[in-house]
């Protein structure tokens, strides 16, 4: 029986208490639609800090946070060969091959794959260009991934070269291109020209080995002659190190036996191959904890935490405008909780009263910043950046963004709400009734302008950084990169497979000719890797006669290119000495070379470079009949490089990408240039098309996405000082507007009351720019060593930044303290 009425009690008090919140809930949002101003200010506020936490969370969470899309990822290991200009590591594929077979006591499976473009056709007239990923070894079992539809790759497959023509589709190409439909299996499309039979759908979840690339279709590497883009007999170079390598740890081996038998091979491996493997290291690192690929993992965990740390300083400044807002509200509400008190309100009852009007600002706020997350990850995803393969981030909305915005909301409005509620809900009741003051001085208003000063200053510092990424970036287009003074457009094709190297060569040659004749073009040439491309590079081991190598190794590893056409006169490469090449530099003739200001001037220096001689690592001796100017090689910070230029027809094997200077704008030339090549060849691969302004930009990516992260951050920060700013003074007129009125009843001009409430306002601004400056000063050391020809103490930035901030914040000032001296003192005094 007593049972029976304590739990008719508890649910009494708990339908009582759900009742009080509901009219909790109903008595705020009545409170916030009569104060219009205060709920927008407040709501803008949350909304922007939570908004842009929320951005760069969801980018954060795409790239870093989510799950491997692999089972037992703790099983999974990264194998890397790498050097000390190469922290990528890839392995060629007799070096794969030989690691596969000396782990076997360690890995249930050893795995390699490269990228590849492959140009895909097939009996419906389909035909398009398709990122491929080549694979070695038992790939899909080690990442431990099956098939949706058919089958994936069998372990003994693809292990003879030539054979196993199959191809795994991915599940969002499959259901682009073929509407998913399982009928698939079985069928046959042409890579290349040659035929693959569609074995089976890889596993929705499944992206690759790489999630932000998210291939199309896979094949195996034993086809890499007909379909993959390095040449015939690629498979069996040792120097084509093209191959990323993933393991799988067989029962009960530790990472650490694994790295015991891995070091043992890397031993082996140098004694057998001498020089080649000298200064080269095998890591073997866990892929769980490689979220995006050990040679990237740390630039870009580190980037993505000092981005979250910058955002949520933003955030901060949201959280003191709102705190401040509270504060201000608290201030002009103690009257009313003084005389709610006098009448016996319980002061819980009115702590919960106060809070619950503070989380739904603040659940409104972040509702509306979630909302804004999506506008700002759709635009920092819609910049153009000139990437020679597409990024895919799968960047949408999921429960966990939206978990990460309305709890940080929640967390806010709780936390900010709590000291204005218990302070307003324990005042001196009779001194309050009796007061007349509205609020506005004394120590809460000395709080509310600290508040001012600290947003003034992490704005401060903010904008300071984006100056100087901003002043770094223009500094840094003003480098000269030697190369790509006149408008010109760049095709990067690759002919269909199975070509032997004459037969390129008679394609390369025909379609420069073809190109050349179009209307516009001065020049065109082709080359095997430009420079600044980024993504890869060439280098040849060579010995000079009276030139010592490096101490350690018997030759010098220098940089090159293959050339084509009038590839120095497209680009702009001028000629220092001798000759460029011509006719006479045929696949049969002797080996010719051009080097670079740079080589000429570190192996022959003081001497006539033209007519020396160098030998190749493979005993190729080859002349030098010319010197051309230096370019930047690999970034455009570095200092010029030694640079070889071989003639395209002595390589042994013709690709590249072909550059067309032209009289006028290169872009409508593009569309022409591929028409030639697709009437040459209808299975034409087209890798990359731009024209050679977006590739001189591509080296200023990371500047470029600095100055854009940091500017779009501190705007954020500006205009929220800017509305914090607006807030104080807003609410100080309200607090001094008896004061006002009678200053205009006896005579104060209009003009200098707003003057007046300026100066207030800026002084407060000033303070907090002397604070922000001097921790921009110690702050900003931290990214010197990213700034390029920028000093971290670079006085226009910080004469900017000022000058910036002082503008919006007298402007934020002035809208409110213009209002308030229109006010009529007569209607003032009455109302006191």
């Amino acid at each position: 029986m007593r049972g029976g009425i304590a739990a008719k009690r508890r649910r009494s008090g708990a339908t009582t208490w759900a009742a009080g919140v509901l009219q909790d809930i109903r008595v705020g949002w009545r409170r916030m639609v009569r104060a219009p101003g205060f709920t927008s200010l407040a709501i803008i506020s949350i909304a922007i800090g939570v908004g842009g936490n929320t951005a760069f969370f969801t980018l954060v969470d795409a790239l870093l946070l989510r799950p491997l899309p692999y089972p037992d990822t703790d099983e999974l290991v990264d194998i890397r060969l790498t050097a000390p200009d190469d922290a990528f590591g890839n392995f060629s594929y007799p070096t794969f091959r030989e690691l596969e077979e000396a782990t076997t006591s360690v890995f249930d499976g050893v795995a390699g794959v490269m990228f590849n473009m492959v140009n895909l056709s097939d009996d419906t007239g389909r035909r398009e260009d398709l990122l491929n990923e080549l694979v070695a070894g038992p790939y899909f079992q080690v990442l431990g991934v099956g098939a949706q539809v058919g089958r994936v790759f069998g372990p003994g497959e693809g292990v003879v070269v030539g054979a196993d023509p199959f191809v795994v589709l991915s599940d969002s190409y499959w259901r682009r291109a073929f509407g998913a439909d399982p009928a698939v299996v079985g069928g046959t499309v042409r890579l290349n020209g040659f035929a693959y039979t569609i074995v089976g759908v890889a596993h929705p979840d499944f992206t690759g080995a790489f999630p932000w690339l998210q291939p199309d279709i896979w094949a195996h590497a034993s086809m890499s002659d007909q379909i993959s883009l390095l040449g015939p007999g690629s498979l069996d170079r040792r120097g084509q190190e093209s191959f990323m390598v993933k393991a799988r740890l067989a029962d009960g081996v530790t990472l650490a036996d694994a790295e015991t038998v891995v070091g043992a091979f890397a031993r082996n491996l140098i004694a057998s191959h001498g020089d080649r493997y000298l200064d080269r290291r095998i890591q073997t690192t866990s892929t769980l904890g490689s979220p995006v690929h050990p040679a990237l993992d740390g630039i870009v965990v580190s980037v993505a935490a000092v981005v979250m740390a910058v955002v949520a300083l933003v955030l901060l400044i949201a959280c003191i405008n709102l705190a401040g807002f509270l504060l201000a509200r608290a201030e002009a509400r103690r009257r009313e909780v003084a005389v709610r008190i006098a009448l016996g309100a319980p002061r819980r009852r009115l702590i919960r009263n106060l809070l619950t009007e503070t989380t739904m600002l603040a659940m409104l706020g972040g509702t509306a910043g979630v909302l804004l997350s999506v506008f700002l990850v759709d635009l920092m995803l819609g910049i153009q950046l000139p990437l020679p393969l597409p990024l895919k981030v799968d960047a949408r909305l999921n429960v966990t963004v939206v978990l990460f915005g309305l709890g940080v909301s929640l967390l806010a409005g709780l936390a900010l709400g709590l000291v204005p509620a218990l302070r307003s809900t324990q005042p001196d009741v009779s001194s309050t009734l009796k007061d007349e003051r509205a609020g506005g001085i004394g120590r809460t208003a000395k709080l509310r302008s600290a508040m001012v000063v600290g947003q003034v200053a992490g704005a401060a510092v903010l904008l300071v950084a984006a100056g100087l990424f901003t002043r770094s970036l223009i500094t840094t287009r003003r480098i000269d990169p030697g190369f790509g003074y006149h408008p010109a457009a760049i095709v990067w094709i690759e002919p269909g497979s199975g070509r032997t190297p004459g037969e390129r060569r008679d394609f390369y040659g025909t379609y420069l000719e073809g190109v050349a004749a179009l209307p516009a073009v001065i020049a065109v040439g082709i080359i095997t890797t430009l420079p600044l491309e980024g993504t890869s590079t060439s280098t040849i081991s060579i010995t000079v006669s009276g030139v010592d190598p490096p101490p350690g190794f018997d030759y010098h590893e220098v940089d090159w290119a293959g050339v084509g056409g009038d590839y120095f006169e497209a680009v702009g490469v001028p000629l220092v000495a001798g000759r460029f090449f011509d006719e006479r530099d045929t696949p049969g003739s002797a080996p010719v070379a051009i080097v670079s200001e740079t080589m000429a001037a570190r192996f022959w220096p003081g001497q006539e470079a033209v007519g020396r001689s160098y030998t190749v690592f493979d005993g190729t001796e080859a002349r030098v009949v010319g010197v051309a100017g230096d370019t930047r090689v690999r970034t455009l910070s570095e200092a010029p490089r030694p640079l070889v230029y071989g003639p395209m027809e002595q390589a042994p094997y013709t690709h590249g990408r072909v550059v067309a200077r032209t009289a006028s704008e290169p872009a409508p030339l593009l569309s022409a240039m591929l028409e030639v090549a697709r009437g040459l060849d209808p299975g034409v691969i087209t890798i990359n098309t731009k024209t050679m302004k977006q590739h001189r930009s591509f080296m200023l990516t990371p500047a470029r996405l600095s100055a854009i992260t940091l500017g779009l951050i501190g705007a954020l920060a500006l205009l929220l000082a800017a509305i914090g700013l607006y807030g104080i003074v807003a609410h100080s007129i309200v607090a001094r507007r008896r004061e006002l009125g009678i200053r205009m009843s006896i005579g104060a001009e209009p003009d200098r009351l707003v003057v007046l409430v300026l100066g207030i306002a800026l002084r407060l601004v000033f303070f907090g720019l002397a604070i922000g400056l001097a921790l921009a000063v110690v702050l900003t050391r931290l990214i010197q060593g990213s700034l390029h020809g920028v000093s971290p103490f670079d006085p226009v930035t910080f004469v900017a930044v000022t000058v910036v901030m002082t503008v919006v914040a007298a402007i934020a000032a002035y809208l409110p303290a213009r209002r308030a001296s229109r006010v009529d003192p007569v209607d003032v005094l009455k109302e006191a």
